[in-house]
Formats: structure tokens, C-alpha cells, sequence
């Protein structure tokens, strides 16, 4: 049988220091684990494996923007590291497990997250432009949910987590799995609780909350046909106002009946979609009616009164970066512009820089035909009748304009159009699944169209019939 020794290894203890340490290591905490890094290593493995830890807080008070003031645990540094040993560890089971309904405090979730499968403000905005047969939205949240979260609920969660394991047992480390999830349990408890409350302020509570919400995230899945869930709100959209006035009942008896959690009265409602709008984690969300899924203008998105406010009158060059990434994903182009009228241009572009996929100087494709050059990435898209344009970064070896001879410098360009010849070629090298990028050397020729050199079957002679 395996030992114990197989539920935790040191290559975890090393990846949960390295995400304690981010931020840290210049600190006087982080110089001390540092000074004696091997020993704390052993130590937090030994501890973690014989469950013979303690935990070590610090009490903080914060008052958010809107004023309402928090009490935070701050952890000392030893419990950080075996707390994110602990995430590091159930982590991947939770992800393999969990239906996609809950969008905060997970890898690619966020309210403007990259893909829309993790974003709220994306899939709210695909509910409100596309998704036109569900009218009305049921809205929930819930009241103190970290400090009336039990560990009754969370060993529940534990329990669906281990049911929903693909692979069972051969997904873990050990043959023995109700020893192993036993352990599992009980570290993920003694590491996040204090005195039976779940805090405010550590990494492992929003992972301890959504293990605990994982049953109520699978009844939300299988009920209704949109759902999402950020932290201690949910959101469910339906056809009919009869059919959201019964959503929002039964998940305030979920909620009651199997976590004893209470919704804020207030925040209970039932909302028209082709209404006024929604309010979804500081972003309102309004559907145009007469419109469908096909049409432009099929909606607007606007940022929350209070925070455009703030945002407008903002004079802080760190508040007013911050204020400028939320405003870009919103219909706030006018105030933006307006925003740029006051202050200068330069100022505000050293403020925020906005990262864009293959983001560099143009080259037009006559002036590129002939030189010597590397391709390093490139997009193709493609319309109604298939692939008609495509982008590529490419580098081009820097030449001094005096001496004639090469700095040892790549310079950065980038060309785009309608390039059917090589958008075929770069086709054709897809299908054969090896790696060919970079593209070392290539050269462009204008030969029936601009394609690279030597990647077509050019004819040579006309062979005439008979001979």
C-alpha cells in the first residue's frame, strides 16, 4: 500500500513558496524563509503531510471605495506557503470538476476575463445582444457568506468533489482514495478556518467558498439555461417573470435549507432584460429592443454611476489607470475622448499602454518584397467564403544607414492583408502538425500575386499535346 509520504511531495511545497514568495521576497519576512529556505521546506512538508500545523494571523482594517469596512487576516508568511500548498494540491480537482458557472478568484475567470467562457461582462453582454429569448433576469446575493460559511458545508463540497473526480482513483496519487481525501479534508480545514469562521483576506477562502457552492453550481447548471455565479452573487436568466420568480425562490431555499446562508432582501429581485439594464459586478448591462441576434446596436454597455463618477474626476495617475482599463471594456469612448481633451496625450499614454496582438510598426508588402526576413507569428480570419486576411510579425536584421553594415538587431514589423498565395502556404504547413514557426530567411516575390519564395509548383514549359 502507499504510504503518506505519496499525498504531498516536495515539488509542491516548491510551487506553493513560489506563489507566497511573489511580492515578498524583498520583505523581512521573505529574507528570513529565505535565509533558511531547505529547512522551512522540510519543515511545512513534514507539517502538512502529519497535519501538526498552526496558522498565524494578522488583524487588518480596510474601508473600501464605496466605504463599508472590512476586517481582514493577513497570514504570516509560514501559513501563506502551506495554505497555497494546500490550493495547489485540490486546485486541479476542482477545475476538472466544476460546471464553469462560478467566474471569480479562478485561473481565466474574471468580470472581463479573455475568453467569454470565463468573463462575466462578456457572457452578460452575449445574454443581452443574442440570447433574446430569455427576457428576465433573477437576481441573488448572499448575506455574510465567508463569515456564516461552516465546515459542514465545505466537507459537503469535499464530498461532491471526490463523487465528480474523473478517473477516480487513478487521478491521484494513491490507491487508497478515501484515506487520501480524508487527509485532503481535513488540511483544507485546519488551513483555512479559524475558530470555525472562514476569514476575509486569505488565498485558500474564495477556493474553500466555491467548494462549498460546487453542489449549488451543479443544481444552477442543470436548471436553468444561463447561470453564472461571482463570489456571493448569482445571476439566472430565463423566458418568462414567473419562471425568474421561481428561480429566485428556490435558490433562497438552497441556499437556507443546505448552507443556513441568508439572501440580502434587497438584493433579491427580478428584472426585465429589455428594461433599464442590469448592474453586473460595477458594469450595466442594457438590451435594445426590436432588434436580433444578426443586427448592430443590439445593446449598450455602461460603467456604474458611482464609479464613472469617480473615474471622470480622478486626478491619481495609478486610480486613473485603473479607471481607464474598466472604461475600455464599457461604451465609454465619448467620455475617454473627452478625458484625453483635458489632459495631454503623452501623459496619458504613459499611464496606460494597451497590449495588442502582434503590436508593432507596418510594413507595406511592396516595400517588404525582396528582403530577407523571419516570420514569428501570424493570424488568419476568415469571412462568409472562407480565409480573406491575415496578419504576421515578422523581423527584419537593422542595417546602419551609414557604415551599410548590420547592428545585430531584429527589427519588429508587421504586414496584413488579403496575401492569398501565402495565407494557403501557411494552411498547407498547418495540416502537416509539425512546429515550423519561426520562418526562418523567407523572402517575398510578387509572382501572380505576393507569395513567399519557392512555395508554389510554378510551371516551367508548356507541354504541347502529341509530343
Amino acid at each position: 500500500m502507499p504510504t503518506q509520504e505519496a499525498y504531498c511531495t516536495m515539488k509542491d511545497v516548491l510551487a506553493a513558496e513560489t506563489a507566497a514568495l511573489k511580492g515578498r521576497t524583498d520583505t523581512d519576512a521573505g529574507h528570513d524563509w529565505l535565509s533558511e529556505k531547505e529547512a522551512n521546506r522540510q519543515s511545512i512538508l513534514a507539517d502538512a503531510l502529519s497535519l501538526s500545523f498552526s496558522t498565524e494571523y494578522r488583524q487588518l482594517e480596510k474601508t473600501n471605495a464605496n466605504g463599508k469596512v472590512r476586517q481582514i487576516d493577513a497570514p504570516s508568511l509560514p501559513t501563506l506557503v502551506i495554505q497555497h500548498l494546500w490550493m495547489e494540491l485540490v486546485m486541479p480537482f476542482y477545475m476538472s470538476a466544476e460546471p464553469g458557472v462560478a467566474r471569480n478568484c479562478l485561473p481565466g475567470r474574471g468580470v472581463t476575463a479573455e475568453k467569454r467562457e470565463g468573463s462575466v461582462l462578456k457572457e452578460a453582454k452575449r445574454l443581452f445582444y443574442d440570447r433574446r429569448e430569455l427576457c428576465f433576469l433573477a437576481c441573488a446575493d448572499q448575506r455574510q457568506c465567508y463569515q456564516r460559511m461552516t465546515v459542514g458545508a465545505y466537507r459537503l463540497g469535499m464530498k461532491a468533489l471526490r463523487d465528480r473526480v474523473p478517473g477516480g482513483s487513478a487521478a491521484l496519487r494513491t490507491e487508497d482514495t478515501t484515506a487520501y481525501w480524508r487527509w485532503l479534508t481535513d488540511f483544507g480545514e485546519r488551513v483555512s478556518f479559524v475558530d470555525g469562521r472562514l476569514p476575509i483576506g486569505t488565498p485558500t477562502s474564495p477556493l474553500v467558498h466555491h467548494i462549498a457552492m460546487l453542489p449549488f453550481d451543479l443544481w444552477l447548471k442543470e436548471s436553468f439555461p444561463w447561470a453564472i455565479r461571482y463570489a456571493d452573487n448569482v445571476w439566472v436568466a430565463v423566458e418568462t417573470r414567473e419562471e425568474a420568480n421561481r428561480a429566485a425562490w428556490r435558490i433562497r431555499q438552497f441556499w437556507w435549507y443546505v448552507y443556513r446562508l441568508r439572501c440580502k432582501r434587497h438584493m433579491a429581485t427580478v428584472l426585465p432584460i429589455d428594461g433599464n439594464g442590469a448592474d453586473l459586478c460595477g458594469y450595466v448591462v442594457r438590451r435594445l429592443p426590436g432588434k436580433t441576434a444578426a443586427s448592430h446596436d443590439k445593446g449598450v454597455t455602461r460603467m456604474r454611476p458611482a464609479t464613472l463618477r469617480r473615474a471622470v474626476r480622478c486626478r491619481d495617475d495609478k486610480s486613473w489607470a485603473s479607471y481607464f482599463g474598466l472604461m475600455k471594456n464599457a461604451d465609454c469612448y465619448g467620455i475617454m475622448r473627452k478625458t484625453e481633451k483635458k489632459m495631454r496625450l503623452s501623459e496619458l499614454t504613459q499611464r496606460v499602454r494597451i497590449d495588442r496582438e502582434m503590436d508593432a510598426r507596418h510594413i507595406d508588402m511592396k516595400d517588404l518584397e525582396g528582403q530577407v526576413h523571419n516570420v514569428y507569428k501570424y493570424e488568419i480570419r476568415r469571412g462568409k467564403e472562407g480565409d480573406n486576411w491575415m496578419k504576421a510579425l515578422i523581423g527584419i536584421p537593422e542595417t546602419d544607414k551609414e557604415t551599410g553594415k548590420q547592428t545585430g538587431k531584429i527589427r519588429a514589423y508587421e504586414y496584413h492583408g488579403n496575401y492569398q498565395g501565402i495565407i494557403r502556404w501557411l494552411r498547407e504547413l498547418e495540416k502537416t502538425g509539425i512546429d515550423f514557426l519561426p520562418i526562418e530567411e523567407g523572402r517575398i516575390v510578387n509572382e501572380c500575386g505576393y507569395i513567399y519564395e519557392g512555395s508554389t509548383n510554378q510551371l516551367q514549359f508548356i507541354e504541347e499535346d502529341g509530343e
